[in-house]
């Protein structure tokens, strides 16, 4: 494992103004000259990321990072991985950031953890592969690294970039590190085929992987765009541990409905919120969630987020469920 050190990031207050005048203008903010030495390689946490520190909007889908069958073609959107397989996993890297144009080569590195919205950073993640000597042009770069896929099917990607001169400031929590350093991305995207009226079960893990000893959040449903809820049916088994904090926290809610013991139904599409629950920092407490699609979500293409919050109301992970028919 490489070693991580603070790097020194300094612009100047004029392309700061600049870059938060043109985000606000709905455009890309152009880049602001550097050093030739220093070099600024970035990879997208989502669609509206222009490399600046910190990001904004959400940490967990990061759109240049993909998990495909082909190591030669970039799959449209992931694809449903096996284990036993091996899958690969593309990473496109930009150059230049806003901090800097010079040119240098640079290491890529990828791994996983399990399905979940936490993990601290680094011990409760697993090495992937690397690529080594890696050259950016101007513009894009796709580095494919190939996996063989773990017991399991549902996982966690975390994409590192590292150069002399590009190197992230790290500490214990993964969501804090990829908000603060655009050369770390994270992608919690989940490709779930279903059948009609056959549930489709996903594991997923809650918990706490800030510096703080404890916490108490919030998990957060939300369904952007066609919901599925009502073609469809969702539904979180907490399991005992969890379920039995979320009853001591008061059972607080909202969109959601008890349908068993451990048992929640999702009945807002727009949102629902499960409120109140503590956790432990290094906590990852396992929960299963279940899709059940109806007749009329035959033929349809849906998203459903599932996001852990603070009791600051700050994002601390998530996961990105992309749900459509089972291929015939």
């Amino acid at each position: 494992m490489i070693s991580s050190h603070p790097r020194r990031r300094r612009t100047l207050l004029a392309s700061a103004v600049l870059a938060v005048a043109t985000l606000f203008a709905g455009v890309a903010p152009a880049v602001q000259a550097a050093p030739e030495a220093r070099s600024d390689v970035f990879i997208r946490d989502n669609g509206s990321d222009y490399g600046y520190e910190a990001s904004s909007g959400s940490l967990y889908s990061s759109p240049d990072i993909r998990v495909c069958f082909s190591a030669t073609v970039l799959c449209a959107t992931d694809d449903p991985i096996v284990q036993g397989s091996t899958a690969y996993i593309h990473v496109t890297l930009n150059r230049p950031g806003p901090y800097g144009d010079g040119y240098e080569k640079g290491n890529l590195q990828v791994w996983y953890t399990k399905q979940g919205t936490v993990a601290q950073w680094p011990n409760q993640w697993n090495y992937i592969g690397s690529k080594l000597d890696v050259d950016v042009p101007y513009g894009t770069k796709t580095v494919v690294i190939p996996w063989k896929v773990p017991i399991g099917s549902h996982f966690c990607l975390l994409a590192r970039w590292l150069s002399p001169t590009d190197l992230p400031t790290e500490g214990v929590s993964t969501s804090l590190n990829t908000r603060n350093n655009n050369n770390i991305a994270w992608h919690n995207v989940n490709a779930v085929p279903f059948k009609i009226k056959v549930p489709v079960i996903r594991p997923i893990v809650f918990g706490w992987h800030g510096p703080d000893p404890a916490t108490v959040g919030d998990i957060v449903f939300t369904q952007p765009g066609r919901p599925f809820t009502g073609p469809g049916r969702i539904t979180i088994d907490l399991g005992p541990d969890l379920a039995a904090r979320w009853r001591a926290g008061g059972a607080k809610g909202e969109g959601i409905e008890r349908v068993g013991e451990t048992e929640l139904a999702i009945v807002n599409p727009q949102r629902a919120r499960i409120s109140g629950l503590a956790f432990k920092a290094g906590e990852q407490i396992d929960a299963k969630l279940s899709f059940t699609a109806g007749a009329e979500a035959a033929g349809g293409q849906y998203t459903v987020h599932v996001t852990q919050v603070d009791q600051r109301g700050e994002e601390v992970g998530g996961v990105e469920y992309r749900l459509a028919a089972e291929r015939q």
